[in-house]
């Protein structure tokens, strides 16, 4: 995974609005965040909650565009491409880790 790192608060809010979609393989961690929206958004994303430790306390699978999702118990949001978490075989309770040296967003076209 190739994960994109959403800190600031401008950061957090913005998300994925403004960026190209995400491959396969690419993941937005944002922190600390417990609830997320795609307004404004074209396509649909697989939503992650994760508490402190990377645990998964919840998986929303392709949130589409216009909806929002959260998670109270959450720490942070991993937010990957619709189908992603399927894919990688991810599951409520799994531990996930983000490795170190994630890199800024990317621009959109």
């Amino acid at each position: 995974m190739a994960w994109h790192r959403a800190t600031s608060c401008l950061g957090r809010l913005r998300g994925w609005l403004g960026q190209v979609p995400p491959a396969p393989g690419d993941g937005l961690w944002i922190v600390p965040c417990r609830a997320v929206h795609t307004v404004g958004m074209s396509w649909p994303i697989d939503v992650v909650f994760v508490d402190r430790r990377g645990r998964v306390l919840r998986i929303v699978s392709a949130l589409r565009p216009g909806r929002a999702a959260c998670c109270w118990r959450a720490w942070g949001v991993l937010e990957l491409a619709a189908g992603e978490a399927a894919r990688l075989g991810w599951r409520q309770g799994i531990r996930v880790s983000r490795r170190r040296g994630s890199t800024p967003m990317r621009s959109g076209p």
